[in-house]
Formats: C-alpha cells, structure tokens, sequence
C-alpha cells in the first residue's frame, strides 16, 4: 500500500498513550480513539483525571463531537481500569465481552466472536483471541485491514500468558488464526505498530514453538521445578522480569501435561515417555 493512501486511511485512528509504563506495558498502554465526530475508544487504562482529560482532549483534536463507544480488548486493569470513569464523564456506552458479561459492572452490551461494530467511518470484526486473557478479543478493520491486538500481539518483546486464566495451547491456536486475515497493519496495545503483520505472527509463533523445546529440553537435563527451568532459560532478566517468565514457563508446562508429554508430581515436572 502506498504512504499516501496508508495515511488516508488512519486519519481517523488516533491514539493516546496511558502514563502507566513499565516493564510489561511498556511505554504504556495505547488507548485508540477511531471516528469522524462520534468516536469509539478501544481500551482505558486508567480512571484518574490526568488520562481521561487526555482521551477527550484528543477527540477534540480529531475533531470529533463525542464518545459514542468504548470497546474494550479483555479485563486487565491496564486496559479496562478507566473504562467506567469514561463512561460517566463523556456519557459513553461501555461494550465488554460476552465471556465477561457484569464483570464492571457498568457494561452497556457485550460482544462474542465474530460479531461486527460499526462506528463513524467504518465496522470491526470482533476477533476472540485466548491465550493471554480467555475473554481477550482483538478487533479487525477489514476495509483498511488493521488489527487492533491488545495484549495478543505487543510492539515490542513477547506477551507473558499467566496461567490459570491464560493458556499456552490456546494462544498459539489464537496466532495461528489470524494469519488467515488479511492484514497490514497491528497496532497493540502497548509499543509501536507494527507494519510486517505476518512477520511478527509467524515470530510469536516460532517464539513460542523454540521456548516449549527449551522447556523440554531443561527437563531432559534433569532441571525439573519451574524456578529452576525458567533460571536456565531466561539468563538476563531484570529481576521484577522474574515472577513472569515463570509463569510463562508453567504455562508450558501445563501444555505439554495436556498433551501427556510430562506429567507432574508435586512441584516438580518429568518427561513421559510420549515426550
């Protein structure tokens, strides 16, 4: 696609990024505005006045009237911990996932996979993605072909799927799905966009792949608590980087029992003979 008709087709997408940042949500979370004058808002991260007047301060800079909707992508506090504060400042109609249905409290309606969005310039395709979050959902633009991608896909780095709520299995099958889009465009819910889609898919994909051989692998060197295999594989994390990459690890791990390749006992794990 050529720079002028990319430009054309996101002026009306603005974003304003939260003042959360950190380890995991980076520079901070990306909270999207998309409209001409009745504006959807993909995603709040927080409920102080400093990010809300932001939010509405960049509807009038896009020259929109009002928030008509907030959509949000799954119930982690860095995407939905402003959505109600939202709400009750611009009058909004908050829409949550079907699988979350009354977990604000506040929700207006909810949405399931599949279902389509319109807003003042254009429709979205709800797209449920488990892995991170089971209710998380990422939203596609068809006509421009963007992927709106919460915590599925991140600008930078790779996303932490904490079990029990998150599931290894389910996230690959997640990125696996979305190769059938098509798309040029991701833009996430923390970092950059990112301009090679299928690049980055198939990269979380082998990420994931080369991270589960490293798990068994560790386990064949007879490494065998989560602690312990996480140290052999993520050998230069910064130490509040720790408590996740065992979650990741155990995530794994509850994978590969699903698949009767190791099987737990106690705190410890041990390759099957199917592994």
């Amino acid at each position: 696609m050529d720079s002028k008709r990319q430009t054309r087709s996101l002026q009306h997408i603005r974003h304003f990024t939260a003042a959360n940042p950190g380890y995991l949500t980076l520079q901070g979370t990306n909270q999207y505005l998309l409209g001409r004058e009745e504006i959807t808002v993909i995603d709040v991260a927080l409920p102080g006045a400093e990010n809300i007047d932001g939010i509405l301060e960049q509807v009038e800079r896009m020259g929109g009237k009002r928030i008509e909707k907030i959509l949000l992508t799954h119930i982690h506090r860095d995407h939905c911990g402003g959505a109600l504060a939202l709400k009750k400042r611009s009058g909004a109609k908050l829409g949550i996932s079907n699988l979350r249905a009354g977990y604000l409290g506040g929700e207006d309606f909810t949405y399931a996979s599949g279902d389509r969005i319109p807003y003042d310039g254009g429709e979205l395709t709800v797209v449920h993605t488990p892995g991170h979050e089971s209710s998380h959902c990422c939203f596609y633009q068809p006509r421009q072909e963007i992927l709106f991608t919460g915590d599925h896909i991140l600008g930078q780095g790779t996303t932490v799927i904490p079990p029990p709520d998150g599931d290894m299995e389910s996230y690959i099958k997640s990125l696996e799905k979305l190769l059938e889009l098509r798309i040029r465009l991701l833009l996430p819910g923390h970092g950059p966009a990112i301009h090679d889609p299928y690049g980055k898919i198939r990269e979380y994909i082998e990420h994931r792949l080369m991270r589960e051989q490293e798990v068994l692998k560790s386990l064949r060197s007879g490494v065998h608590t989560i602690p312990s295999i996480a140290a052999r594989i993520y050998t230069e994390l910064a130490a509040p980087l720790v408590p996740f990459s065992q979650l990741s690890v155990e995530a794994h791990l509850v994978k590969l029992a699903k698949e009767r390749r190791v099987v737990k006992e106690g705190e410890r794990y041990f390759l099957t003979e199917k592994a």
